[in-house]
């Protein structure tokens, strides 16, 4: 017996050894271009923290389409590299009121509203290099060549670093929705994009340390997914939840079934039509908030389909009165949603025009009065029996999801009415492009987490190239495109609120007089989470991962 107990003794004391010797291994990846960071304190293991390995798993609609903030475009792309991995001189949090100080410790203006002094923080990127105003300056010249920022920099006379912790931004012009301008432009390490191009490779390709956020990209693959991993360093404190893991799963059905299975710990943006299904399986651990967003159609004016039909006016408002959103919003969204008449929700943007005012267009379902628009157009009413073919309906996403469900309805809302359309739907990286480059007959499109009713120049104003889908200014616009960016401009030229509403009322009124953008309803959204993990206050869009910790 005594020999028995001293070989099991010895035992013991040999296992701990080879445990006190064995190192947690950091996350390397496993392809797509993955490699470990190997600055700025990355690795978590080994810390006595009991809850290090935890994987957080969050779903992913899509693949995401780069690393590189300026690169990605949707919001599902932007909840990663806008928020967890990449920083702004202002952050987003829609739980408590909008915008807020970030890698701006402070900021003064000028008396003519002209001139920002911007101090830093103390904030250093994940390759361990401290924040400087020099970064900044790169950053923001950077985005003023690209012109999917237009809409947020055009305003940018100059910007130059007065020392390393000063930034002087001067505009050509009072603006007062530069806030969005600190939200949308994020700040890169300047030496190591300069590092990245120089060798050759595209910048957000592969996984880098160029950001100062609290979450570190350690793999990356657009057909797998990616996963972070905690900044140690992060200037804010190291987050709580080390590890996050984005499963890439593009079917609702599927995603339904991985949440019911405990495989995903975050589940944003869930599926309405499973709504009850979903709120069933999480208990107390789920919500549903109305969203920040707008899903809308817009008619391209310049199309040739069908010898140009669609820029016949009365054939746009023909296709408006025909479109029925009760049943759009019962399709799509469960009926949770709410019909849209405004670009952007009054209850989340002030300056938002209104519909109970009465001061613009509204197009409710109207069959009769589709019909005459139709006959106004020079149609008659044998034409109109057989079918008038007006082009293609496009969106992304899925054939299942909301947009797309939009799109049969809206096609059975126009053959009811005497009008064919063709229905395409594809993945946005693929859709989002052509409908940037008017490519397109009728779309249906969203956007979401506007705070500030400038954003509407991304829609509207000429030089957001890139990013609106109507065409205003062109050698044949029909439109008082003059006058659209005129009052652009002048609702950023005042901080009134009253004087901005009334300014934007009458932006608004002559986009509806176009009869080429139509709001079709504001989507609720639903989020559900483990009961593993403590989410903190839902952001229906620009969640913080950051804030979340786990539970047990």
């Amino acid at each position: 017996m005594k020999k028995l107990l001293s070989i099991l003794v010895a035992c013991v004391m040999l296992l701990c050894l080879f445990a006190g010797c064995t190192q947690p291994a950091t996350p390397s990846g496993d392809g797509g271009g993955t490699t470990t960071p190997s600055g700025g304190g990355t690795t978590t293991g080994g810390t006595g923290d009991p809850n290090a390995d935890r994987v957080l798993y969050v779903r992913a609609v899509k693949s995401l389409a780069s690393l590189d903030w300026q690169a990605t475009t949707n919001t599902s792309d932007m909840q990663i590299t806008w928020v967890q991995i990449f920083e702004g001189l202002y952050g987003m949090d829609e739980a408590h009121g909008g915008y807020y100080n970030l890698l701006a410790k402070d900021i003064n203006v000028s008396d003519d509203g002209c001139v920002y002094t911007i101090t830093l923080q103390d904030a250093t990127f994940q390759n361990g290099d401290p924040l400087k105003a020099s970064d900044v300056v790169f950053s923001y010249n950077l985005a003023m060549q690209n012109s999917r920022f237009n809409y947020v920099t055009s305003m940018i006379k100059s910007i130059e670093a007065q020392d390393d912790k000063t930034v002087i931004l001067t505009l050509d012009y009072p603006y007062s929705a530069i806030a969005h301008t600190f939200w949308s432009i994020k700040v890169y390490s300047e030496r190591e994009f300069n590092e990245v191009v120089n060798s050759g490779v595209e910048f957000g390709t592969v996984i880098h340390t160029a950001a100062t956020g609290p979450y570190i990209p350690v793999h990356y693959d657009p057909a797998t997914g990616v996963k972070l991993q905690a900044y140690e360093n992060y200037w804010k404190g190291a987050p709580a939840i080390k590890n996050v893991e984005y499963r890439y799963i593009q079917e609702d059905s599927a995603a339904v079934i991985a949440y019911e299975n405990g495989e995903i710990d975050y589940f944003t943006d869930c599926p309405l039509a499973d709504w009850d299904n979903i709120s069933a399986a999480a208990g107390d651990n789920c919500t549903l908030v109305k969203g920040n967003n707008i899903r809308f159609l817009a008619i391209n004016y310049l199309s040739p389909t069908e010898n140009n039909i669609l820029g016949n006016e009365k054939v746009r408002e023909a296709i408006f009165y025909a479109i029925n959103k009760d049943n759009i919003l019962i399709a799509s969204t469960s009926g949770y949603g709410q019909k849209a008449y405004e670009y952007m929700p009054s209850e989340y943007v002030a300056t938002s025009p209104n519909v109970a005012d009465g001061s613009f267009a509204t197009f409710d379902y109207d069959p009769a009065k589709a019909h005459q628009c139709l006959l106004d157009a020079g149609f008659t009413e044998a034409q109109i029996a057989a079918g008038i073919k007006v082009g293609t309906i496009l969106t992304y996403g899925a054939e299942t999801a909301e947009k797309g469900k939009a799109a049969v309805v809206i096609q059975a809302n126009l053959a009811e009415c005497g009008m064919i359309a063709e229905v395409e739907i594809a993945d946005a990286s693929a859709v989002t492009p052509r409908m940037y480059s008017q490519d397109y007959d009728i779309a249906i499109f969203a956007d979401s987490g506007n705070y500030d009713y400038n954003n509407i120049r991304q829609q509207v104003h000429s030089e957001s190239l890139g990013m609106y889908l109507v065409k205003y200014k062109d050698d044949n616009s029909p439109f008082d495109w003059e006058r659209i960016e005129e009052l652009v401009d002048a609702g950023v030229a005042t901080a009134d609120v009253p004087e901005r509403y009334r300014i934007y009322t009458e932006l608004w009124k002559i986009v509806m007089d176009s009869k080429t953008m139509l709001p079709l309803y504001h989507n609720a959204v639903g989020v559900a989470w483990s009961k593993h993990v403590n989410v903190g206050d839902i952001c229906p869009t620009y969640y913080h991962l950051d804030a979340f910790s786990w539970a047990d």
